[in-house]
């Protein structure tokens, strides 16, 4: 007796299609949610390395703008007054004169590398342990003309840039400027 068309069930063909459909279908959803999942940790780390690189500019912008530049800022150094380099004092013999502690201007920070991330007073933060954090001053301003012919930097502005590498991930770059005043 033959069952009616109602009441058969799927042949082996219809079987094998709608598994190799289901199979794709799976295989796609898998793939997309592993990517998802690979890179929803991404915002995490981009706001720790924000807090860092926030830590690293109030730090820095809280300093004199030159070593030549009094406490308080007033009155300011002039072109010909600011120190000529950039990075940390040096002794008249080229020894540095200087640790992290005693910072005291904006561009002592020049040339600063840090793996793993140390606070004001030299104690490493554990929250922040393999991160990478690099620091560069550069003068900002334009260039102004010498009587004798060639130019110089203009002394009025520094531009700081801190580059926060959390570990596994890309840089994060963080830009800030220093007036004169």
């Amino acid at each position: 007796m033959k069952a009616p068309v109602s009441e058969s069930g799927f042949s082996l063909v219809e079987t094998i299609l709608t598994i190799v459909i289901i199979s794709i279908a799976l295989v796609a959803l898998i793939s997309a949610w592993g990517q998802s999942a690979k890179h929803s940790g991404d915002p995490f780390w981009h706001a720790k390395a924000a807090y860092l690189g926030e830590a690293y500019i109030e730090e820095i912008i809280t300093k004199r703008f030159d070593e030549n530049t009094p406490v308080g800022g007033y009155p300011a150094c002039t072109i010909a007054s600011c120190s000529s380099t950039l990075g940390v004092d040096k002794l008249s013999d080229g020894v540095t004169d200087e640790t992290r502690d005693l910072f005291d201007d904006v561009d002592d920070y020049h040339g600063l590398s840090e793996t793993p991330s140390l606070n004001t007073l030299g104690a490493i933060r554990p929250e922040y342990d393999r991160y990478q954090v690099n620091v560069s001053v550069t003068y900002a301003g334009g260039e102004v003309p010498l009587t004798g012919g060639g130019t110089r930097p203009e002394k009025t502005v520094k531009r700081i840039n801190i580059t926060i590498t959390p570990p596994g991930e890309s840089s994060q770059l963080f830009v800030v400027y220093r007036g004169n005043y």
